[in-house]
Formats: structure tokens, C-alpha cells, sequence
């Protein structure tokens, strides 16, 4: 059944055409909307009658009960009878009318029997719309400029690549053309020049008629060849004309391929959650260009040659200006560059690597198919190097790199590419690389650290094209990496690459990245970094909470004018704390995406929340509302805080207490569903959503309390807050672990605890703010072991 929350998000402000916002989808989530529709929903009923779906309370229907059966054959009719309507008003367009009374007939004859069904099939694909709307609204709030705009030149590039088709056939037509001429020129050149021959023999009694017909003949060729070179000249100048022309659609399709859209293919692999970018080029559609630019490169040099050769055959003066030689040079060049730019890495390796761990990688070359590379089968090899040694590669991208140009070794990094007859793709993939050892910089400078060096892996291979008439070197650079040894080196290397795939600059110098980014930047590569590792992303309000936190000032200050540094976010303690910024956020990172993806992804965890706005949201609330946010004190901890009412007769007033943390490993003994399960006094999740309705699907069903085999009871952990109630079990917390022989008094969940603490005991609580609550064995502890 759809939720409230998610009926007011569908049918938002003013009613709002869900339908009319999911139509404008674009790329995989259009696809995705499409997939949704089908024999069960026809796309056209939902298009038809979109105003009329979008109107009905298809959330107060439950498919799962019968008793609802009625209210669900009443939105049935009234499907139908929208139906009909519209069959009526469409009288006139046979076409539609045709349509509509198909879609009637099969509407009734599939849900005449189970209108339920029906509600179940409308209600999933209304939320499915509004989950696909929303992710576009998380990828739209992404700024453009770190969000690739992908084909948005493709119908330009389509123009292009056809233009220059035309034009390489039209210089074929015309060489043809010229070629025939020339042959026919080179026969009558020949005749007149036997012709010449013959007249000069006149005075050895030629007889006066054949002496006439020689001389008209010889006239005649002479206007001919005159003809015909005057036309060769033009046809040479023409093509040569062409050849230029050609070259600059070449040169500027390419620029557009290659600098442009291949480049933001790159550039979307440094970002957080690039495979799931609905709007990110495919890798295929680059080769698709690739492939015809290779072809018609190769045509066009081609025929250059030839045409180069046929000079030589030419009468001197036709070709007035021999620009072939340039020509041919400038071609192969494209042809060059655009092979080197067709090797990419299609799978990175991992930007943090741990030495002796396996790894893997793919390459790809994307002319691969083309100019008979494939039959080659060029091996690939695979180094990694150090910053320095980068910019040297780069600095020669025409040789290869010698083996001893390398910063550690690297196990199984040789390998023969393999080519997909069915994909046409030729293809390198190593999965079984292995680090074993690291050479670290020497010259590196003191306040830096091992988790501060970066590497890249070195792609490269070589090949022979056009019969062996020239070679290839290909290479190409990995995103850069970290090199750690050992597990607690992962926080501080993963601040190294994600500063770097935020801020890094198009084609900078190996590793260079800016010292400090305005803060709107930072926020947002926050945001995609917690998106991509926890499922969902980070509110404006919990931004701007970390960055006056990283900042270190206060709610009056405005931070969106701000500049963060590096020290500031990796290096520089917070204000009163022992830790980073980044160890502090890592950490909560970490938590949510081991342990509680699911609460963070369903909104129950409220997160990145100060605690004086905590106070301000619970403070308006019913006591026992509670919420759940990140520890400030305790990176990788997570607090319950909630609204209590005071004893009036001890004059206590309403407030808001809070737990000490939960962190991974006491949720790893015990889930924070169950957790919040056994606190009866915690009712309500804020604002107004009752605990058991968000939790309640991930409590733990009741064990067995008969004993073991072995004859032993099992002892069972149960959280307890001190000063409050504590549950009945199998009364008031039916879903909790085992049976209490402990004697207590009956608990109502639904009734808000008032705690009733004890004299000399409130003040210290009061200042606190929090209760100690640990899951360890110490009897010492605050929990209430509980045995059956």
C-alpha cells in the first residue's frame, strides 16, 4: 500500500501532473518508466485517463484484504466509466475512438474478477514514477559543470560524419573521373605524338590525301588534349580543394569526439556513482563514432596516396598546386590521434589498492574492429608509476614507457586483447592483477603522508596497421591511486581520491589538484559522495550543518561565499575534538552504508542534525517522539535523543534527553530495529510516524525459550534505559527475544514515559543529557540481561 508521505509526493503542490513531469524522463529512467507499463497497465490507459488515476485515493485501498474488495471494484467502474467517456468525446477520430474501446476490453475482461489486482498494479507503478522522479531530481541538483551533458552533440556529430561521407564518395567520383581522363588523354597524346611523327616524314612521298587526313587528325587531337587538360586541371584543383575541405570536417568532427565527448566520458568515471548516471554517455555510442571517423580517415588517406601517385603521370602544368604531400602528413596524423584516443580504460581499477590483494581492470580499444587490428592481437601490459614518472609518459605520448620506468610490481599485468566477433569489441581484461610491492617517493614532504601519494596504472601496447606500414603506440593512464597496507589506512586514502575526482582540472599536469574549492562545490561532491556509497543523498539542511562544521562558525555566518581548504576538511582537528572533520564523516558514512542502508535510504535516521535544531524539532513534538542523528562527539556513533515530560510534583520541566551512541559494533550485537523495540517510552519517530510502522518490519521474531539439547537456558541481551519502565515481555513487546521470570507491573507502549528519577540523581542526568547504554558483559554495565 502506498504511504501517505508518498500519495502527498505523487500528488503534490496544486495536484501536478505526475504523468505529464515522468514524460519528460530522459535516457534509463525513460526506459525504466516504459518497462513499468505493460499487459497489466496498458501505457495508453495510464496516458489516456492520467488526470483521472492521478485524482482517486488509491492508497486507502489494501490489496492484501478482501474486506476492501468493494472500494476497489468501485474505482474498477470508474475506470471503465472514464474509459467510456472518453470513447464518447473521441467520436469523431476513428483512429482513437478504435483504440479506447480496445483498452475498455481489455481492462474489463482482466480485472471484472480481481479489481484488487488492479489497485495493486496502479499503486506499484505510481510510487515506481514518483521513485524514478525523484532520482532525477537528486542527479538534476548536481551542478552542470561536474555533470557530464552527454550526446547533447550527437545530431551534430551525425551531421558531420555524413558530410564527410559525401565528401570522400564525391572525391572518389572525381578521382574515377580524373583517372579515366587521364588514361584517355595519355592514349590520344600518344596517337598525336605518332601522328607528329608521320608528318614529319612528308618529303618521303606521304600521298597528299592521307597527308591532309593526318594534319586534320593532328588538329583535331591537339584541341582535344588542350580540352581535356584544361578539364584535368580543374579536376585536380577541385579535388585538391576537397581534400582540404575534408580535412577540416575531419579535423572538427574529431575535436568534438575525441576533446569533447570521449573527455566527458573520462571525466564521468571520477565521479561517485558514475554507473548509475542515467544520463552518461555510452561507451558504445563513442565507439559507434569512433569507427566511422577511423574508416573514413583511412579512405581519405587512401585516396590521397593515390592521387600523390598519379601526379607523376599528370602533363606538367595540370597540378599547379601540389599540396599532397601536406595533405597525406596532416591525414595521418588525425588517423594517429585517433587510434592513441581510442584506447580507454572501460573499468577502472581501484582507486585505493592494498598490496597483495587482487584487483582487476578492463581496456578497450574502440577502433579495435577497424583496419584489421584485431588479427594482431595486441598484448597489453601494465605498470604502475608514481606522479613524476606520469608526467614523463605524458610528456612523450609516441613510445612506449621502458619497463624500468615503474614504481612496484604488479603480478599477471600481461595479457593478449580478445576480440567479441559479437559485440565487435577488442577488449583487454585483467582480474587477477596483484600488487606485491611499492616504491614510495623519497623527495615526498614531511607533513605528507603515504595516504597522500598517488599513483596511476600504466596501460600500453603497440600494433602494426595499413600491411605494416607504420606502428602505433597506445597508452593510456589510470585515475590515480592510493597504495595502502593495511585497513585502517582506507578513511585517509579515500580523502586523497575524493578530493582529486571532485576538484581535479580537465587534462591538469599528473596529480595536481587545488588546495582549496568554494564551499558550494565541496557540498555537492558531499552529497554525490554519500549518494553513491549509502543509497541516498544529503539534504541543504544537512549540508549546510557540515560545512559551518568544517568552517567552524555559526548559524549567522554565511558559508555559501566561503572556500574550504584541504588541511581544513583531511587534516585540521574540530573545534574541541581530537578527530577531523573527514574521520568524523567517513565514519557516519561507514556506519550507514554497513549497518543501516536501509533506514538511511527508507529517511528514518535524521543524520547530520545540530543538536540545538534537534532540540527545536522535538521540543514541538508529543513526548516520546524520538529521531536518530549522528553523533558530534563520537565519530561513527549514532544518538537517540527524545522528548520527555517532567515530574510536575519535583518540579521537573519537559525536555530532551539523549542516549549515549550506538556505534557499528553494538549494532552488530544487537540492530537498532530491536533497540528501539525494547525502549517502550520511545513512541513516535519525528515528526509523526509511530515507531512500529517504520521499524516494526525489522524487528526479530521471538526466539524459542525451550532449553537446549545440552540442557542450558540461553541468556538473552535486552536494551534498558535506567529510570525508566521496563517492558513485560510477551505482553507489551511481543517481538522481543525472550520471556522475562523477572516480576514487573504491565507497560502501555502507547503511554509517554515521564521519568521519575531519583533525588540526587536528576542533576547529573540533567547536565548529561544522555544515559549510558553499552552491550558489553560487564555486569557494571546499564542492560538488563534477561534469561529464560
Amino acid at each position: 500500500m502506498l504511504h501517505c508521505e508518498t500519495e502527498r509526493c505523487i500528488f503534490g503542490v496544486a495536484k501536478m501532473a505526475l504523468w505529464e513531469k515522468s514524460m519528460r524522463l530522459q535516457g534509463v529512467l525513460l526506459d525504466e518508466l516504459k518497462s513499468l507499463y505493460g499487459p497489466k497497465l496498458p501505457i495508453e490507459v495510464r496516458h489516456y485517463l492520467s488526470g483521472w488515476i492521478e485524482s482517486q485515493s488509491w492508497s486507502e485501498v489494501e490489496p492484501d484484504k478482501t474486506a476492501h474488495e468493494m472500494q476497489a471494484r468501485r474505482l474498477f467502474e470508474g475506470m471503465l466509466r472514464a474509459l467510456q467517456d472518453l470513447i464518447t468525446t473521441q467520436a469523431s477520430s476513428f483512429i482513437v475512438r478504435t483504440q479506447l474501446e480496445a483498452l475498455y476490453t481489455h481492462m474489463s475482461n482482466e480485472y471484472y474478477t480481481r479489481p484488487l489486482e488492479l489497485v495493486r498494479v496502479v499503486q506499484h507503478c505510481l510510487y515506481s514514477e514518483a521513485a524514478l522522479l525523484e532520482k532525477q531530481e537528486q542527479l538534476q541538483s548536481i551542478s552542470p559543470h561536474s555533470r557530464p551533458q552527454a550526446s547533447s552533440n550527437s545530431q551534430r556529430i551525425q551531421q558531420l560524419i555524413h558530410g564527410i561521407v559525401s565528401r570522400t564518395e564525391a572525391m572518389e567520383l572525381t578521382f574515377r573521373q580524373l583517372s579515366t581522363k587521364l588514361e584517355n588523354f595519355i592514349i590520344q597524346f600518344q596517337e598525336s605524338f605518332s601522328i607528329d611523327n608521320a608528318l614529319r616524314q612528308e618529303n618521303r612521298g606521304m600521298p597528299p590525301d592521307q597527308l591532309v587526313k593526318y594534319r586534320e587528325r593532328k588538329q583535331l587531337l591537339d584541341r582535344i588534349l588542350a580540352k581535356d587538360a584544361d578539364e584535368m586541371k580543374r579536376m585536380c584543383a577541385e579535388l585538391t580543394q576537397r581534400f582540404v575541405d575534408t580535412q577540416e570536417q575531419i579535423s572538427t568532427c574529431q575535436a568534438i569526439v575525441v576533446d569533447q565527448e570521449l573527455l566527458n566520458w573520462k571525466q564521468s568515471q571520477r565521479k561517485f556513482n558514475w554507473e548509475e548516471d542515467s544520463g552518461r554517455l555510452e561507451l558504445n555510442q563513442l565507439q559507434q563514432w569512433f569507427e566511422a571517423l577511423v574508416e573514413l580517415i583511412w579512405r581519405s588517406r587512401l585516396l590521397a596516396k593515390q592521387f600523390d601517385l598519379m601526379k607523376t603521370r599528370l602533363p606538367q602544368g595540370i597540378l599547379q598546386n601540389d599540396m599532397m604531400t601536406g595533405v597525406i602528413q596532416l591525414i595521418t596524423k588525425y588517423l594517429v590521434e585517433l587510434i592513441q584516443a581510442s584506447f580507454v580504460i572501460e573499468k577502472q581499477p581501484p582507486q585505493v589498492i592494498k598490496t597483495a590483494n587482487k584487483f582487476s581492470a578492463c581496456v578497450r580499444l574502440l577502433v579495435g574492429s577497424k583496419l584489421q587490428i584485431h588479427l594482431g592481437v595486441p598484448e597489453v601490459s601494465v605498470t604502475i608509476i608514481s606522479d613524476k614518472q606520469a608526467k614523463a609518459v605524458c610528456a612523450d605520448p609516441l613510445k612506449l614507457a621502458p619497463p624500468s620506468l615503474s614504481s612496484g610490481d604488479i603480478l599477471n599485468n600481461e595479457k593478449n586483447m580478445e576480440y567479441s566477433t559479437q559485440s565487435g569489441t577488442l577488449t583487454c581484461a585483467f582480474n587477477f592483477m596483484q600488487l606485491r610491492r611499492i616504491k614510495r617517493n623519497s623527495d615526498k614532504k614531511a607533513s605528507e603522508t603515504v595516504t597522500e601519494e598517488k599513483f596511476a596504472l600504466l596501460f600500453q601496447t603497440h600494433f602494426s596497421i595499413g600491411g605494416g606500414e607504420f606502428d602505433v603506440v597506445v597508452k593510456h593512464l589510470s585515475l590515480p591511486v592510493v597504495v595502502t597496507v593495511h585497513v585502517t589506512q582506507q578513511p585517509q586514502a579515500e580523502a586523497t581520491i575524493f578530493w582529486d575526482n571532485a576538484f581535479a582540472e580537465i587534462n591538469r599536469e599528473p596529480f595536481v589538484v587545488p588546495e582549496s574549492v568554494p564551499w558550494s562545490r565541496l557540498s555537492e561532491s558531499l552529497h554525490s559522495f554519500f549518494h553513491a556509497n549509502c543509497g541516498r543523498g544529503l539534504t541543504q539542511q544537512q549540508l549546510d550543518y557540515l560545512g559551518r562544521k568544517v568552517m567552524g562558525v555559526g548559524s549567522e555566518d554565511d558559508i555559501s561565499q566561503m572556500n574550504c581548504t584541504r588541511t581544513q576538511l583531511f587534516k585540521d582537528q574540530l573545534k574541541g575534538r581530537n578527530f577531523t572533520f573527514w574521520e568524523w564523516f567517513y565514519k557516519h558514512m561507514d556506519l550507514v552504508k554497513t549497518t543501516l542502508t536501509r533506514e538511511w535510504q527508507e529517511g528514518s535516521i535524521h543524520g547530520f542534525l545540530d543538536k540545538t535544531d534537534a532540540q527545536k524539532l522535538l521540543m514541538s513534538c508529543p513526548s516520546g517522539t524520538f529521531l536518530i542523528r549522528f553523533s558530534e562527539g563520537d565519530p561513527g556513533g549514532i544518538s537517540v535523543a527524545w522528548v520527555a515530560d517532567g515530574d510536575i510534583m519535583l518540579g521537573q520541566e519537559r525536555q530532551m534527553l539523549s542516549l549515549t551512541p550506538w556505534n557499528k559494533h553494538d549494532l552488530g550485537i544487537r540492530p537498532l530495529a530491536d533497540r528501539l523495540h525494547d525502549l517502550t517510552h520511545l513512541i513516535t519517530l519525528c515528526p509523526n510516524k509511530p515507531k512500529n510502522d517504520v521499524f516494526g518490519k525489522y524487528y526479530a521474531p521471538p526466539p524459542a525459550v525451550e532449553p537446549n539439547t545440552d540442557g542450558y537456558l540461553q541468556a538473552i541481551l535486552h536494551t534498558h534505559v535506567p529510570f525508566t519502565p521496563r517492558p513485560q515481555f510477551g505482553v507489551s513487546n511481543p517481538g522481543s527475544p525472550a520471556l522475562s521470570i523477572v516480576s514487573m507491573p504491565p507497560v502501555t507502549p502507547a503511554t509517554p514515559w515521564t521519568p521519575n528519577l531519583m533525588p540526587g540523581t536528576y542533576s547529573d542526568l540533567h547536565t548529561s543529557n544522555s544515559f549510558l547504554l553499552d552491550d558489553s558483559v560487564d555486569p557494571s554495565n546499564m542492560i538488563n540481561y534477561n534469561t529464560t
